[in-house]
Formats: structure tokens, sequence, C-alpha cells
């Protein structure tokens, strides 16, 4: 036997869907504060490369904009296994409302770094000026290094296949001749 049609239930369930269906219109349609803060800053290059020797120091210079439309306090800092070869200047500042700053970054590998390649990323991120929030907006720069080969490591193999004691004994031999001529010289002139 068929049960009998309810229809205030028909009603109830219709205004649920409706709902439903509203507060996920709502949801979509109103903006997030996420991706207004993700807006508020850009940087050129979008990607740094340096090439360097292990010792040596190259220079670059990251372009922070500010593209909200009020002043922000931004920091730059750096990612990866070796970042304290990076020196960053500055590495907080504040920027006006669509101001744009230079950020220099300044790369000194060790001499004993091992020629490779490295992966690293340069992090600026934007915070309202002079709030105690702490919620901001970032970007990571991909940067890639290349550490090349010093130049006795690029002296060419048949040389270096030379033994260490015969380069010692021609370094000596070297020294004596110079220190005997110097030497006689100097008997010469004043005996």
């Amino acid at each position: 036997m068929p049960l009998p049609a309810n229809k205030g239930g028909h009603q109830v369930m219709k205004s649920k869907i409706w709902l439903l269906l509203l507060a996920s219109l709502a949801i979509l349609v109103l903006p997030l504060p996420a991706p207004a803060l993700a807006m508020a800053l850009g940087v050129s290059p979008g990607k740094m490369e340096f090439s360097v020797r292990p010792g040596g120091i190259q220079m670059q210079t990251l372009q922070v904009v500010n593209q909200a439309g009020v002043s922000s306090q931004f920091q730059v800092y750096v990612e990866g296994e070796h970042k304290e070869w990076f020196k960053i200047a500055p590495s907080e500042f504040i920027l006006d409302a669509q101001g744009t700053g230079d950020v220099e970054i300044t790369l000194a590998p060790p001499l004993t770094a091992k020629p490779q390649d490295y992966e690293f990323a340069i992090c600026v991120i934007s915070l309202p000026a002079g709030s105690g929030l702490r919620l901001g907006a970032g970007v990571k720069v991909p940067t890639h290094v290349e550490l090349t080969e010093l130049p006795l490591m690029a002296i060419p193999l048949p040389l270096m296949a030379i033994p260490w004691w015969i380069v010692s004994l021609t370094a000596v031999l070297v020294i004596m001749v110079t220190g005997l001529i110097i030497l006689w010289r100097w008997k010469k002139r004043y005996v």
C-alpha cells in the first residue's frame, strides 16, 4: 500500500536545497583575503642565475614591487642548504603603495665549496606595515647557482699527472738559483 504524500515535508526539503545552493554560491562569489594578499607584491627577475668560482663574489639586484594600495613591510631571506653563502641588503624594508625597491643579493661561496650546481629560493614576504598581524603574502624566486671549477682544477690532465715531488723539487731549485744570482750580484757590487 503506497504511503500518503507529505506536501509539507516536500516544501521543507525544497527550501533546504535552495539554502544550500545559496550558501555554496556565496562561498564561490565572496572574495577571500588570501588571493588579495598574494597579489600585493611582485618581483623581477622571476628567476635568478649565479655562476661563480668557490671563494668568488657575485652580486645581482632583485626588484621588489608593492602592488598593494597601502604601504607594506617586506622581508627577504634565502632558503637552501648553504644559505649562509648569501648576503641580502636590505633584508627588511617598507615600501609605499605602488612603490618599488631594489635588494642587493650577494653570493660569496667559501673557497672550500664543491664545484657543482646548487638550488636555492630567495623568499620575499609582504606584511602590513606597522601591524601586529603577521599574515602576509610571499613569493619564492627560484635561484640556480653554478659553482665553476677553480683554475687549478681546470689544468689539463697531462700536467696534473706530474708527481708532487718533481713539482716541489723544481720549485726549490728555482728559489735556490734565484737566491744565488742575487747573492752573486750583491757580492760583485760591494766587494
